[in-house]
Formats: C-alpha cells, structure tokens, sequence
C-alpha cells in the first residue's frame, strides 16, 4: 500500500472534514456507536461513496483510494477514525504555524535547541563516536538530544536553509521537543522507537526542508485531541 504523504492541500482537508462531520451526525442521532470497530466501518463506506458519487476532485484521487485500500486490506482494524483525527490535527497544526517562519530555518533550529537546553535537554549535533566501533550510540544523560555525523554535515547552506532530511533521536519523553520545534516552525515526522539494554527508548524524528513531509507527524500538545 502507498505511504500517505503529509499532503496540505485544502482539497484533502475538505474530505477528512466532511467525513468527520458525517460521521459525528450520524452518531448524534445513534446510527453510529463510538466504538472503533463502528466508526471505521462507517468510514470506509462513506469513502467508498465519495468516491463512487465523485464528490472531491481528481487532485486527491490517490489519497482517497490509499484510505480506501487501507480499509480493504485491514477492515475492521484500519481505524480510519483515528487516522481522520490525525489529519485532522495536522491540518489545525499548519494553520497556526509559528510566526517564526520567516526566520532562516538554521537560525530557527538553533533558537529551539537553546530553549530545550536551557530546559536540561543535552544536545549532542552530531555525536562524536569512535568509528572503529561498530555498535550504536548509546545515550550518556537522561534527557538527549543527538543525531549523527550522516544526517548533519551539509544540512543547512549558507543561506542557512534546510536542504535535505535530517534525523533527531530523542531520549526521554519527546513532547516537550515536539511542542519546541513546532513553535519554531518545524514538523517532526515518526520514525522509529527502539529501547536500550538500560531502559532508554529513542524515539526518531525526520524534518523535511520546507515541511515538505512524508509520514505519520508528531502532533503538538496544543492541537492534541
């Protein structure tokens, strides 16, 4: 199945708008029970419809029948509910992106990294290991910042722009890093979690130049549900 893309179009939000009130209509009035397992089901007929009865133009065709394909592989698991949701805090999240924005992004990005260390966070860009050790990073404080020597060098041009995705691990409980670099005007997108032999998880976190983004975005406290 196609990955959906982080795409901010308002053809795309009018759909997961209009499935949205749809369904919370037809809850109101009990056609619908909250559950999961119902919502889903409800969803994935309405887009079945939408489609069928050509209501959202072609620009997100690919979109409507990712979801569609989605509910057709998992059904009553897909859980299009809580992917509607998701998309829908994205796009609340976009609407209100930090003023900050017309700041270089390297300027930006720095600003942010001194607001989480004055907050305790060590920052670590890029880690400095030993290449003849071939073992992952292992985080030395409680709460880290860090990614590696790959994803740094040539990151930012002398224009200070972005040009190219960066990775961030996060050691410790990452919202507080999510909420900082939104507000400085980047989206985190998901990567991956994984935990060490002590206990630490790291949870991975990909920015896009221009928060171009592909993938699952990291939602901010303010715009959680």
């Amino acid at each position: 199945m196609k990955e959906l893309q982080f795409n901010k179009s308002t053809d795309l939000y009018n759909l997961i708008l209009g499935g949205l009130i749809a369904l919370t209509s037809e809850q109101n009035i009990g056609k619908v029970t909250y559950r999961p397992v119902s919502e889903n089901i409800f969803l994935g007929k309405w887009l079945k419809k939408a489609k069928q009865q050509k209501r959202y133009p072609k620009s997100i065709a690919t979109e409507i029948d990712t979801l569609i394909e989605l509910y057709a592989i998992e059904g009553r698991s897909a859980d299009l509910a809580a992917l509607f949701n998701q998309f829908f805090s994205e796009f609340k999240m976009l609407k209100n992106m930090s003023q900050n924005v017309n700041l270089p992004p390297k300027t930006r990005f720095d600003n942010a990294m001194s607001e989480l260390t004055q907050d305790d966070w060590h920052i670590s860009l890029p880690i400095i290991q030993d290449q003849n050790i071939s073992e992952p990073y292992r985080a030395k404080f409680n709460k880290e910042i860090f990614t590696t020597k790959w994803y740094w060098d040539d990151a930012f041009n002398s224009k200070e722009e972005l040009t190219k995705l960066v990775s961030i691990f996060v050691v410790s409980m990452p919202q507080d890093v999510i909420d900082c670099l939104y507000h400085h005007g980047f989206i985190l997108i998901k990567g991956v979690t994984s935990r060490d032999d002590d206990g630490k998880y790291y949870y991975q976190y990909k920015i896009f130049p221009n928060n171009q983004c592909i993938g699952n975005a990291a939602i901010p406290t303010e715009y959680q549900n």
